[in-house]
């Protein structure tokens, strides 16, 4: 027979989903969450009379007042406020809660409830449509993805015939929305999941009017692509023109770009997203100033979705998936790809690197020859400062037309210049004292790396391994003790990496992502306790594949099922977060992982962790010289389920 509160929450998670405005989190603290329509308070509190809870796990969640230390957990407690009516206390509980219903929430979720069907689960999203990046609000005029079809889809539920896509194509940022929108519904996720949670953080309260959520694990996934970066141009109120930033393009973007008094718009910066932005005004009919700052870090690297290779043609994104073209790739866990004797021959040998550095320099002249940077003087600018070695700032040219003709004809010009002031109207005076005249300026700010769970006691972000403004100085001791032997032991190993190109001018008050696999928190992992994960908290071209992956090797960490040595999990976690800062300088790795051509290495290490098997082609040949996609990992959940049933004691 059920509780009170376990009849409550299956009531309520039968209904329709509403939103929980205002939720307020205990995470060594309380994690608040508000909307604008509604206040509530809550917070996340985990129950500590569970078998897996041991007292040396409980030191990681005291809370110290007034000299005496506390255990907190995990629990949730809304409270709705009304003018006429208080609640009394309800609880309800949630076995796991997962933040975020990006891809890497769905795929967390589905991952959880198909190997634990009666899990009782929910999701907390920020924005009011599932998606992440490609929620419905985010989903611009013209965004595609970089992926063609068939690459970006989940192993059990194929992208068929309804969504109109070919394998020759990009699929628009709807068509995935609307997709990964059935995709929850087949299974059974988008039920349980709070929309329009705007705000998260730590604190405690005392208010008598609440629902009370406990659970027992946390799964974030909010991403690295949460909360934009303002604009931070000096003289915005006098410019009396739209000033935007590219969170803002679905609706204000497909304003400007549809208003027809707006003749000329300004476009800040030369992302796959600033190319998108540029690409939507002028194919509008608008002028377009393109203004790539002097002082920032160029261009990104942009090509075709198409290649060649040993003749033939193939998906570009085939290649960075195919094992061949990985060896080429310096990678600290490249070993797990059973290949280890090729890589040593190519990264500990003068002659390899000779060979490794030709392949790259090929590369690179491929694409500018391709994209006629060094022919056309319009098009120079758009040439990235480093060689595509050392960056995994990349994109795909996945325009209907050729959006460097708007350039050849004149209505998009380059700017290389920084930014002095704006003043109005509609005045962008550049830092050698030019100037010019816009209808309206649209700026790519980048993305917080602070997450937007706040935390208390403050510095508490910084023992999860995540971004903190505050660290303590033990912890800085600590890991700067960590990265010089990390740094000594990559460069020991890869004497390439020893002299890089200037890195990016990019600057964020933060420490980085410090996880051990990019999961688990590092300082909860040496002691055994297995209660928070954060997944997607990587870069990757192979999303789907690292989503999939990372949400088995979560479910597997969260249940106690992954076998770590606890004495090297900081070691390994300052050897992940220290590759990516030597191996791409001219990428953001020096904040969080980034995977380009190394995203099948990472998926091995994984399978390795969760004892499947890693060369998944059927021949030797194939698996040296075929890409690899999502579908070569179908069934990698049913794979693991019974390996553990087979390893399991048999009953008397």
């Amino acid at each position: 027979m059920m509780s009170t509160g376990e009849a409550s929450m299956s009531r309520y998670m039968k209904a329709p989903m509403r939103a929980l405005p205002e939720l307020r989190t205990k995470y060594m603290g309380r994690l608040n969450v508000t909307d604008s329509t509604y206040t509530s308070l809550s917070t996340i509190r985990r129950r500590r009379n569970q078998s897996f809870y041991s007292s040396t796990e409980v030191d990681s969640f005291l809370e110290v007042k007034n000299g005496v230390k506390r255990p907190f957990g995990i629990s949730i407690r809304s409270s709705f406020l009304t003018s006429s009516i208080k609640m009394q206390p309800e609880h309800r509980s949630a076995e796991v809660i997962v933040i975020g219903a990006g891809i890497g929430g769905l795929a967390a979720a589905k991952t959880y409830l198909e190997l634990s069907p009666l899990t009782n689960l929910i999701l907390l999203e920020k924005r009011p449509t599932i998606g992440g990046v490609w929620s419905e609000e985010n989903c611009y005029e013209g965004l595609k993805t970089n992926n063609l079809g068939g690459t970006y889809e989940f192993t059990d539920f194929p992208m068929g015939e309804k969504y109109g896509i070919k394998g020759d194509r990009h699929i628009p940022g709807s068509v995935l929305h609307s997709y990964l929108n059935d995709f929850a519904a087949h299974f059974d996720i988008l039920r349980r999941i709070h929309f329009n949670i705007q705000r998260l953080n730590t604190e405690t309260t005392d208010s008598s009017s609440t629902v009370v959520y406990t659970c027992d694990k946390i799964i974030v996934c909010s991403g690295l692509a949460s909360t934009p970066n303002p604009v931070n141009i000096r003289g915005i109120d006098e410019f009396e023109r739209p000033v935007l930033n590219h969170s803002q393009l679905r609706e204000e973007g497909a304003r400007i770009a549809h208003d027809p008094n707006v003749e000329t718009v300004t476009v800040v910066g030369a992302s796959k997203t600033g190319y998108d932005v540029v690409h939507m005004m002028a194919s509008n009919h608008k002028r377009v100033d393109w203004v790539i700052r002097e002082s920032g870090g160029g261009g990104v690297w942009m090509s075709s979705p198409w290649a060649k290779f040993a003749g033939a043609k193939t998906k570009l994104e085939l290649l960075a998936t195919m094992r061949f073209f990985t060896w080429f790739s310096p990678c600290i866990f490249g070993d797990f790809d059973g290949f280890s004797w090729i890589r040593k021959v190519l990264h500990q040998t003068r002659l390899g690197r000779y060979f490794v550095h030709k392949f790259w320099e090929g590369i690179r002249m491929d694409i500018i020859d391709q994209n006629g940077y060094r022919k056309e003087e319009c098009l120079q600018h758009l040439e990235p400062l480093e060689s595509l070695f050392w960056s995994a700032r990349v994109g795909i040219l996945n325009y209907p037309t050729d959006i460097h003709d708007y350039l050849r004809s004149g209505q998009v010009k380059i700017i290389r210049k920084d930014i002095e002031h704006l003043s109005g109207p509609g005045v962008v005076t550049f830092a050698d004292g030019t100037s010019l005249h816009t209808d309206a300026l649209i700026a790519i700010t980048g993305w917080k790396l602070a997450q937007s769970i706040k935390y208390k006691p403050e510095g508490l972000e910084s023992s999860l391994g995540i971004p903190c403004s505050n660290t303590s100085a033990e912890d800085r001791s600590l890991w700067q003790r960590l990265d010089d032997e990390a740094d000594k032991e990559i460069l020991g190993r890869f004497p390439y990496l020893c002299n890089p190109p200037p890195a990016i001018p990019y600057k964020q008050n933060v420490s980085p992502y410090r996880l051990y696999r990019g999961i688990a928190p590092p300082s909860l992992a040496a002691k055994g306790d297995n209660s928070i994960a954060y997944m997607k908290m990587v870069h990757s071209t192979s999303n789907i594949i690292i989503a999939e992956c990372q949400a088995l090797w979560t479910y597997a960490y969260l249940n106690g099922k992954i076998s770590l040595d606890k004495t090297e999990v900081y070691h390994q976690t300052a050897l992940l977060s220290r590759y990516g800062k030597q191996r791409y300088p001219c990428g953001f790795s020096a904040w969080y992982p980034e995977f380009v051509y190394d995203a099948i290495p990472y998926a091995d290490m994984l399978l390795y962790d969760l004892g499947l098997k890693r060369w998944r082609k059927p021949t030797v040949k194939k698996e040296m010289f075929e890409g690899y996609t999502i579908h070569d990992y179908r069934g990698i959940n049913q794979e693991w389920l019974a390996a553990q049933m087979k390893a399991a004691p048999k009953r008397p």
